[in-house]
């Protein structure tokens, strides 16, 4: 079978419709804004923690039920104080622009100070917020809470990503599922 090349490839999409349907990446973080119940929380979690290696063989009498009980209640009403920020992708250029607009010194890529708020207020897509209003919100969080929200902007635009991403436990989940039928 002298001269036969590989077969032809079929045609995919065309690429007026691949630009038609693409769209910039997003990603969410939730954060509590109610930073009280937290710390209520992680004090009630460690006296369960406490109080559950001194129980014996019954729990009447424990104070880990009222503990417990506790722990719920204050989930309720995190939940209600939770924030989901969505963030979306700039397109390269502006990012790049944005950049440039906040040189860093001494051999970094950007000024911490006014980037890291610039970028956050420039991907948030809900809610939206000025560069301003980020820096209100700023002095509300913990370090960690500015660092979640920084990550997330940072890696939707400078992060390979996965064509399709893969979950183990959603595969799982969803194969549970599907045996019994």
């Amino acid at each position: 079978m002298a001269g036969k090349g590989p077969a032809p490839r079929p045609a995919g999409p065309d690429i007026e419709s691949i630009i038609a349907n693409a769209t910039l990446r997003e990603t969410t973080v939730p954060l509590c804004m109610a930073g009280h119940l937290q710390g209520e929380y992680e004090d009630l979690e460690r006296q369960l923690t406490a109080a559950a290696t001194f129980v014996g063989d019954s729990l009447a009498g424990s104070p880990t039920t009222t503990i417990a009980v506790r722990m719920e209640e204050l989930r309720a009403e995190m939940a209600e104080h939770l924030v989901e920020y969505r963030f979306r992708a700039l397109v390269p250029q502006a990012w790049s622009d944005l950049l440039a607009a906040h040189p860093g010194d001494a051999g970094r890529l950007f000024d911490p100070d006014t980037f890291g708020p610039a970028a956050v207020a420039a991907c948030a897509v809900a809610p939206v917020m000025t560069v301003e209003q980020y820096q209100r919100l700023d002095k509300k969080l913990t370090a960690g809470q500015q660092e979640a929200l920084f990550d997330a902007v940072w890696k939707l635009n400078t992060s390979v990503v996965q064509a399709v991403p893969f979950s183990l436990l959603a595969s799982a989940t969803a194969a549970s599922l599907t045996a019994g039928k």
